[in-house]
């Protein structure tokens, strides 16, 4: 069976979405992958220090990234859905979608902070970048207080039974 593939930064948005990614397997008896990328951008002149900001900056991430993946797992085990988590490096979209490509995955799910369009042009929209690169379906989940209101059982039920 191909897999869901779940890109989670560890973010309130991304717990969210990482629920919906292990109902949306257990429900379809489907594998999850999770996939967390580790992405420092920094730029390119170099200062006093740099390199051991650098380091220490990029030992930070590293650490994010692994300890969302264990969380991710673990949320997947209590709910006997079997995980594969990936620590990708990289541009986040290019990881997400080439982890989705790599695998086939069947849908990809991912959250989405509910920026405002002014916000999201500063900023950037990992979850915009995905929908338009990914060649499977992209399931976008709002997370935070908003989804709470925003979600309607009978809608969540149809998503499940599609």
């Amino acid at each position: 069976m191909k897999p869901i593939v779940l890109a989670t930064d560890g973010s309130p948005s991304a717990a969210e979405a990482t629920l919906k990614a292990v109902n949306l397997a257990r429900t379809l008896g489907a594998p999850l992958v999770a996939v967390a990328v580790e992405h420092v951008d920094f730029p390119m002149y170099g200062y006093y220090g740099y390199t051991q900001i650098l380091a220490d900056v990029t030992e930070i991430e590293r650490d994010h990234v692994r300890k969302t993946l264990v969380q991710a797992r673990s949320v997947a085990a209590e709910a006997l859905v079997e995980c594969e988590t990936v620590h990708a490096t990289g541009p986040v979209v290019d990881a997400v979608c080439g982890v989705a490509d790599e695998r086939e995955a069947q849908m990809i799910v991912i959250g989405a902070h509910g920026w405002g369009p002014i916000r999201r042009a500063i900023h950037g929209s990992i979850s915009t970048g995905v929908l338009h690169e990914a060649r499977c379906p992209v399931l976008v989940v709002r997370g935070g207080p908003e989804a709470l209101i925003e979600t309607t059982p009978a809608l969540d039920e149809a998503v499940i039974a599609s």
